[in-house]
């Protein structure tokens, strides 16, 4: 095979799928022009508010010149013989969908690392079409989280009960809490929880409470930690029983499979 038709090809198909990608150069305009055009004083808020995000919407220039930086970083040790062209069916909903999360380092990564896994014919095999759709669905946050589960090991994770004393009725004002958002650095790590919980609903984790991690001193960290002990105190403060539920946190075989594609 000529190596250099076979990349010219793949670069070609890339920069038509770009082009094919609709940009509203309107979208770029600074809202803020609108305040003298006599609208309202809500309105002009409004649109002083929406400015920085009409801005960070990403144009066609932006998105070609960090796709071929990105690429040429992410396939330079790929022998040439093996760049194909994308499928387009994952390149250009990945393409599209970088308009809207190219100020988000985490997400164009992966979006990135899609590309680069649907043009390397070892790999192409992997890189699914759902996958653009699951990452549309995960905050920059989430992102960080699912880098640090690497392997298949289980993390540690658990769940706060605080229970009425004579009726035995109870509530879970903490789930699925782990460390992992305060591991990964997350901006909003008392979002943890809820993070969790959409990476499961995503089918990328699972968390199971009648498995435990195996090791001394594993659960340590989580039980001593402030908010589990806030809401221990809580409930000694209302005379209701206070328990722990320990369970774990372990990444799908689907979730290993995105793992491969979009972030390794």
């Amino acid at each position: 095979m000529n190596e250099n038709i076979n990349i010219k090809d793949a670069a070609e198909a890339v920069k038509g799928i770009v082009e094919a990608v609709p940009v509203y150069q309107d979208l770029a305009q600074p809202a803020v022009q609108e305040i003298g055009k006599g609208l309202h004083t809500l309105s002009k808020v409004i649109h002083i508010a929406l400015a920085p995000v009409s801005a960070a919407v990403w144009g066609y220039e932006k998105i070609s010149n960090y796709v071929q930086t990105s690429l040429e970083k992410k396939l330079e040790n790929v022998p040439p013989e093996n760049i194909i062209p994308p499928d387009i069916s994952v390149a250009g909903p990945a393409l599209e969908a970088l308009r809207f999360v190219g100020d988000k380092e985490e997400l164009r990564e992966m979006f990135s690392t899609l590309l680069s896994t649907s043009m390397n014919s070892e790999l192409s095999k992997l890189a699914h079409p759902s996958f653009v759709e699951i990452i549309k669905q995960l905050s920059s946050d989430e992102a960080k989280i699912l880098k640090s589960i690497d392997h298949d090991l289980s993390f540690p994770i658990l769940k706060v009960q605080i229970f009425e004393k004579n009726t035995r009725h109870y509530s879970e004002p903490l789930l699925n809490f782990s460390l992992l958002p305060f591991e990964s650095n997350c901006e909003h790590f008392e979002l943890g929880p809820s993070y969790i919980n959409n990476l499961n609903r995503l089918g990328l984790i699972f968390t199971s409470y009648t498995q435990r991690k195996i090791g001394e001193n594993v659960y340590e960290p989580l039980e001593s930690h402030v908010q589990v002990k806030y809401w221990e105190t809580v409930a000694n403060a209302s005379d209701k029983s206070f328990e722990i539920q320990r369970g774990i946190i372990q990444r799908t075989d689907f979730g290993a499979n995105f793992y491969n594609a979009c972030i390794k």
